[in-house]
């Protein structure tokens, strides 16, 4: 699908949000026109991606990836992070000690940091850190250890440089965010240390999919429980759906690090963002929950162009600014 094709989809959803609207007003009360139709967008690209092989649903992800103006703002650098393809965003004036490892959402199937790296540079730039953001292995062709492999190698690589560990902080969205819960807890229990906080961003952590929003909202976001499960099916493989580090929100989460936890009220993964936090805290981990009214799934990937995504980023830039100044030499 080139990209008059991506034009069309646009376009056609675009006229056809601006009818339903006329009509019955928006699908909820907060959504602008510009909001609601991209939701519908990405909803008809989805449907549409889910249905081919692994391969060419990267390919179409990829194309959708556009140049941005925070990318124009930070130096990009690729790495081998420990045997792990990863990639540096670097903004003007970094702290060469800390560092936000970055772990892109898509399902454990398709992304990368081409196709957040809109969001990984705004990340960078709010922080004043530099964000190593990894391109983990991805499913079927890789599933369930390798991407939690990859984010412990990447990581045991990155305090082989000399940062410290209370220096860096986890940040993942969707499937990414929940690989961050995943690799916390592996590190813990291999008895390594551990990063100083993780920022999860509407983190997938179960993936049975049985939290009741993955149905509830379907209406709304711009996926649904077919096409979640369909992914989970690759990347799960021969493992067990509840294995804890498959399934976080079946994990043991005592003596992680502090979590901050982002989720919009319409989307498939806010009973994932909630029930999480509230296992955290019942397990004394310190977590601290924002539910964003009539936000869908990762609304903070939107782009500068939409106020909730930069509102959003920005919150997201101050938590994380303020747990490395806690951990920063007095």
């Amino acid at each position: 699908m080139g990209l008059p094709a991506i034009l069309s989809t646009l376009i056609g959803t675009s006229l056809a949000t601006g009818a339903r609207r006329l009509k019955h007003g928006p699908l909820r009360p907060g959504w602008s026109f510009k909001y609601e139709a991209t939701v519908a967008c990405m909803r008809a690209t989805n449907e549409r991606v889910v249905h081919l092989d692994a391969p060419a649903q990267r390919e179409e992800m990829e194309r959708l990836s556009v140049p941005s103006p925070a990318l124009k703002r930070v130096r990009r650098e690729q790495v081998d992070a420990g045997g792990v393809q990863a990639e540096w965003f670097t903004p003007p004036g970094a702290a060469g000690d800390s560092v936000v490892v970055y772990l892109h959402g898509g399902s454990y199937v398709f992304g990368s940091t081409r196709t957040h790296g809109d969001l990984i540079a705004r990340i960078a730039l709010g922080t004043g850190a530099r964000v190593l953001g990894l391109n983990y292995r991805l499913a079927p062709e890789h599933p369930f250890p390798a991407p939690v492999e990859d984010t412990v190698a990447a990581y045991r690589w990155l305090l082989s440089t000399g940062v410290r560990p209370e220096r860096v902080v986890f940040c993942g969205d969707s499937a990414g965010g929940g690989l961050a819960i995943a690799s916390l807890v592996a590190l813990r229990d291999r008895g390594e240390p551990l990063p100083a906080g993780a920022v999860l961003i509407a983190p997938w952590v179960d993936l049975e999919c049985s939290g009741a929003s993955v149905v509830a909202h379907e209406r709304f976001d711009w996926g649904d429980k077919r096409m979640l499960l369909h992914w989970a099916k690759w990347y799960v493989g021969e493992a067990d759906v509840r294995n804890p580090l498959v399934s976080p929100w079946y994990a043991d989460l005592r003596g992680l690090p502090p979590l901050f936890v982002h989720v919009g009220s319409a989307e498939l993964q806010h009973d994932d963002g909630v029930r999480i936090t509230e296992k955290a805290r019942a397990a004394g981990v310190k977590a601290h929950l924002e539910v964003w009214p009539e936000m869908v799934h990762n609304f903070q990937t939107f782009g500068e162009g939409f106020p909730e995504a930069v509102r959003g980023t920005a919150k997201l830039c101050e938590h994380v600014r303020g747990v490395l100044a806690e951990a920063a030499p007095r």
